[in-house]
């Protein structure tokens, strides 16, 4: 007795038919899973280079916003000057700010609130080696604070790390207009020489954020470039009360 169609069992060709047929279907969704993927890894990327670089130079504007001179000991308070890392030419500033101190306290090893809050506090930025990682291509930018202010506030304080992955660090000094029409700026500025803090400054930033493990072999990343001026003529405003005026 002849049994139907439906009853038959799958012919070879048919088995492979079907398998082609699955083969495809399961390459379509590997291409959108992957592709899928591979949008989102882009995306993370393009979002965590401006969360890095807005952190990084949140950190900076902040101290410069509320940067405070005068009435140290000749003139001091402001110091920038031009150093050498790893053979790389990079910049180092000191000044005074009247921002908050946040890492610094009065008391060694205390964190109450009251002791961390100084009416003045020196900061500073500079460059370290990184000796971790990168195999000498980064550079770390580090943070100076300190809760005391003295006639030198260029030395003392706790330092503590902004970001590991530095390949350039340069600022460049300008003075108020009506004194100097200079396009390139100082590469130094020292306060008890100048009787001022300069007027803005522009300041120059590389850094990488992902990983060298990332790229293929012999690929070269370019870094991601920050160029920002930072006016510091608030500064000129703020008039330095001395016993003799109260």
């Amino acid at each position: 007795m002849l049994r139907s169609a439906a009853q038959r069992g799958m012919t070879l060709i048919e088995v492979t038919i079907a398998i082609f047929i699955l083969s495809i279907v399961v390459m379509l969704m590997y291409n959108v899973i992957d592709g899928t993927i591979r949008g989102r890894d882009l995306a993370d990327k393009g979002l965590t280079t401006p969360k890095v670089s807005n952190a990084v130079l949140g950190q900076i504007f902040k101290d410069f916003r509320y940067i405070w001179w005068g009435g140290l000991t000749g003139d001091a308070g402001f110091l920038g000057k031009q150093g050498n890392v790893s053979g790389v030419t990079c910049a180092k500033v000191d000044f005074i700010t009247a921002r908050k101190s946040r890492f610094a306290t009065a008391v060694e090893g205390s964190n109450t609130a009251n002791q961390r809050i100084s009416p003045l506090s020196e900061v500073g930025y500079a460059l370290k080696a990184n000796e971790q990682e990168g195999g000498g291509k980064w550079l770390e930018l580090w943070r100076r604070e300190d809760y005391f202010v003295d006639d030198d506030p260029t030395k003392g304080g706790t330092y503590t790390l902004v970001y590991d992955k530095i390949r350039k660090f340069e600022i460049a000094y300008y003075p108020t207009p009506d004194k100097s029409r200079d396009r390139e700026g100082l590469d130094e500025w020292d306060s008890r020489l100048k009787h001022g803090v300069p007027y803005a400054l522009l300041m120059s930033i590389e850094l990488d954020v992902e990983e060298d493990a990332e790229l293929e072999f012999g690929e070269e990343r370019e870094p991601h470039k920050i160029v920002r001026i930072i006016l510091l003529r608030g500064a000129y405003n703020v008039r330095w009360t001395t016993p003799e005026d109260s």
